[in-house]
């Protein structure tokens, strides 16, 4: 009985135009010898590819070896690689393994980027441009009229604009256009009605001021002195605008102020104090007061216009040696209503500007020893 050993193979390959075939055929006998082999080899293997060679029989290996040199010409590594990549995998059963080479890895392109993987919807994260520019906050504004603008490092406080540096200890720095100084402590947010409340000091520590969420000024210590550049509303009994408890106290009114409800609009407390009212002022409603002074040598300068109705009273000074000079005109309107009242001895008023009375109100009012009214404008009462 004969038993088939050795693979059998037909190949058939075209190469130049010139055909070669190789038929191996061996069989052998119970006893192992061999009976019959038939070997042809090709006339010329130099036109063979590696694969070619490497499939040739082992009987044709002289010749394979005389056309070696050409592949090893080229290195024994080109040749190994050659060899490599078109082995046959036959295993003793001849089952057939695929071993396909993995896939190659892409080229570095040199490049830091890292590529951005897409969001689990699909959509893409698009890294942000680097060149573009963030978006400045905008500046908040309060509901008591103070506006804070991070962008420009401003906080204007009713129109009057400070620059702030935010200092180590958490403490806030202020100064105006005009190089005042002072010091913000404490920063209060009422969120529910957008409101914010100061308190700080002077820039010497020895004077306390706040601003609560009602939009007050409230100034403690001797020496204060407060610049109103803007519109000031009060609306509401025990409501004040500026309040200054001191000596040598002064407030510059150059914006409009607006008094009613029995409000007060200005209000200081102690000796030697000062305002210059340079803005329009009205006020409306009984109790309600623009200027009020508590203490001696009170100095009010009334340079704008002024409009008292309804019962209110614009400039009441409680003090001795007081001086009110009232350049600017004065309307007064309603029984009760008063221009100027001084509650003291020596007080003073000049009335340079022009002075209109009608309904019952009073132009002018001093109770005190040695008063003196020192009037050189148009005075008209009805």
């Amino acid at each position: 009985m004969q038993r088939k050993t050795l693979l059998s193979a037909c190949i058939a390959l075209a190469l130049s135009g010139q055909g070669w075939a190789a038929d191996i055929t061996e069989v052998e006998t119970t006893t192992g010898e061999k009976k019959n082999t038939n070997v042809t080899c090709p006339a010329d293997p130099g036109k063979l590819s590696p694969e070619e060679l490497k499939r040739l029989p082992s009987e044709c290996s002289p010749l394979v070896e005389q056309n070696l040199m050409p592949w090893l010409s080229t290195g024994a590594a080109a040749l190994i690689t050659a060899l490599a990549v078109v082995e046959l995998n036959d295993d003793d059963d001849h089952h057939h393994r695929n071993n396909s080479p993995l896939p190659p890895t892409p080229p570095d392109d040199e490049s830091d980027d890292t590529p951005v993987p897409p969001t689990p919807g699909g959509d893409e994260i698009i890294p942000d441009d680097p060149d573009d520019t963030p978006t400045p906050p905008k500046p908040v504004s309060f509901n008591n009229d103070v506006i804070l603008d991070k962008t420009e490092k401003t906080l204007t406080i009713r129109d009057s604009v400070f620059t702030y540096t935010e200092n180590a200890d958490g403490t806030i720095s202020l100064q105006d256009s005009n190089g005042r100084k002072a010091t913000i402590n404490l920063w209060q947010i009422d969120e529910a009605n957008n409101t914010v409340a100061l308190e700080g000091v002077s820039a010497d520590g020895a004077t306390k001021w706040q601003y609560n969420h009602n939009g007050e000024l409230v100034i403690t210590g001797d020496n204060a002195t407060v610049n109103n550049n803007g519109k000031t509303t009060v609306d509401g009994k025990d409501s004040t605008g500026t309040e200054i408890n001191g000596n040598n106290g002064k407030v510059i009114q150059d914006g409009d102020l607006d008094v009613s409800g029995g409000g007060h609009g200005i209000d200081i407390t102690g000796d030697s104090a000062t305002v210059d009212n340079k803005g329009t002022m009205t006020v409306t409603d009984p109790e309600s007061m623009g200027i009020q002074i508590d203490g001696d040598k009170a100095i009010v300068n009334n340079e704008g216009e002024s409009t008292i109705t309804n019962g209110g009273t614009g400039t009441q000074i409680n003090g001795d040696d007081a001086t009110a000079n009232n350049n600017g005109k004065t309307t007064v309107d309603g029984k009760d209503s008063t221009g100027t009242e001084i509650n003291g001895n020596n007080g003073k008023v000049i009335q340079d500007g022009d002075l209109d009375v009608s309904g019952g109100g009073h132009g002018i009012d001093i109770t005190g020893d040695s008063a003196t009214v020192d009037n050189k404008g148009t005075m008209t009462v009805t």
